[in-house]
């Protein structure tokens, strides 16, 4: 997407304080949207790992252009908030990315307790719903017809069984079958839905995953990968940028493998 494309193009991305979410926050300021960066205002280890902080995230640049908003997509309350941040800021929205989630696992599903996989789907699904029913609304005004857009972050783990982390899995799974959904029924609106599934990519859900996994490190994960390699967060960010840009407006309810090959 470029700044000659949509200028001043209002963007709203959810979990945006660090890897993809971040690099998708950044080429979108850089590019002249007018980007509402979302992600928790405190220090958050639920999951076993340290979760990003909107107050601390590193824009760089960019930073004096973002609109920066503590808010947890887990609570309906703190989203709704969000919106009307939004609305005042920005007078609306055109488009949503939702880049939030998080990895729960460790162990197999008959070892996984109702807790376990009770936070995986609040980090994933609701964040998800929560975001979509707070924000879409404000889309709806958007007079960009053909660029009002809801790009979200899935998971190759949204296709496939992955022993171990079972409760991520089911949590992943659960959103794909959400989209779908919401592609079918905001296509009447003109509003596209579409997703990326990323591979192993260097974030810090891949080093925690290596964790449960008990393996030395991130590099391990890369023999799952056809093309031999692990991916940047700019990867996977380019891909969202695309299904946000003009050339991407007859696709909808499309799953895009940004994988190096593992989905295959």
């Amino acid at each position: 997407m470029s700044e000659k494309e949509t200028p001043g193009i209002r963007v709203a991305v959810i979990g945006a304080a660090r890897g993809i979410g971040r690099e998708v926050a950044v080429e979108l300021a850089k590019s002249g949207a007018r980007v509402a960066a979302i992600d928790l205002g405190e220090d958050n280890f639920e999951l076993g790992y340290q979760l990003g902080r909107i107050d601390t995230a590193d824009f760089g640049d960019i930073s004096k252009s973002v609109l920066r908003i503590a808010a947890d997509a887990r609570s309906e309350t703190e989203m709704t908030r969000a919106a009307a941040e939004i609305k005042t800021a920005f007078g609306g929205l055109d488009q949503l990315v939702v880049a939030a989630g998080g990895i729960v696992g460790g162990a197999t599903l008959l070892q996984s307790d109702p807790a376990s996989l009770s936070l995986a789907l609040q980090f994933n699904l609701l964040s998800l719903h929560n975001s979509v029913r707070a924000l879409v609304p404000l889309i709806y005004d958007s007079p960009l017809l053909g660029l009002r857009r809801i790009v979200a972050v899935a998971s190759v783990a949204g296709s496939r069984p992955l022993a171990g982390i079972g409760a991520y899995v089911a949590a992943k799974h659960a959103v794909v079958g959400y989209l779908k959904t919401l592609a079918l029924e905001l296509a009447e609106v003109d509003i596209t839905v579409n997703w990326v599934s990323p591979g192993s990519t260097t974030t810090a859900i891949l080093v925690r995953s290596a964790e449960l996994y008990g393996l030395e490190g991130v590099d391990d994960f890369a023999i799952h990968h056809p093309l031999g390699r692990l991916l940047a967060p700019s990867e996977v960010a380019a891909g969202v940028i695309f299904l946000l840009s003009a050339a991407a407006s007859a696709i909808t309810g499309t799953d895009l493998y940004i994988d190096a090959g593992m989905h295959l």
